[in-house]
């Protein structure tokens, strides 16, 4: 649906632009509709990758949580992806107040392509991935994003582009 996406793609730079001030998402695309739809960007960054997974993790006794992933020129985010009405989520009096169909993002985390110092895919399940990420501060260890795609389709795509977009260092 052409209004979800640009619905999406608005909200996307919105957040990126609400955590990064000064900066945004710039979606490359010939489409005059689709241009007009964002506005006028804010920033030079390009969408490379977006796909929707689910993050898991190594310990503890959680589940996973579906998230979307967006790769861009400089960066990796990870968000929290909610779709009202696809029955993932429960209903609260909050979200009663929210249309059928909307989808709301929130940013969890952030990496440059730089402080990425690996990618690989998990021997068991080719669905799932790990991204290793250098920490800012010399005190803190690096920490993992531990993904699972959809398909070994959606992995390879997803192995391939952060490879390439860090410069086919990892």
């Amino acid at each position: 649906n052409k209004l979800q996406t640009v619905s999406f793609l608005q909200k996307l730079q919105s957040h990126v632009t609400d955590a990064q001030p000064g900066k945004g998402a710039l979606i490359d695309n010939d489409d005059k509709t689709f241009l007009d739809a964002l506005g006028t960007p804010r920033s030079n960054e390009v969408v490379i990758h977006y796909q929707i997974l689910h993050q898991i993790w190594k310990r503890g006794d959680r589940e996973a949580s579906r998230r979307a992933f967006v790769l861009t020129d400089t960066k990796a985010y990870l968000l929290d992806e909610t779709y009202n009405g696809d029955g993932t989520n429960p209903t609260s009096e909050k979200e009663q107040m929210v249309k059928l169909g909307d989808v709301s993002l929130a940013i969890i985390d952030s990496a440059e392509l730089s402080r990425v110092t690996e990618v690989r895919a998990a021997n068991e399940d080719p669905r799932k991935i790990t991204l290793v990420i250098l920490p800012r501060s010399k005190y803190k260890r690096s920490h993992r994003w531990r993904l699972v795609c959809n398909d070994g389709e959606g992995a390879e795509r997803l192995i391939d582009h952060v490879r390439k977009a860090t410069g086919g260092n990892l």
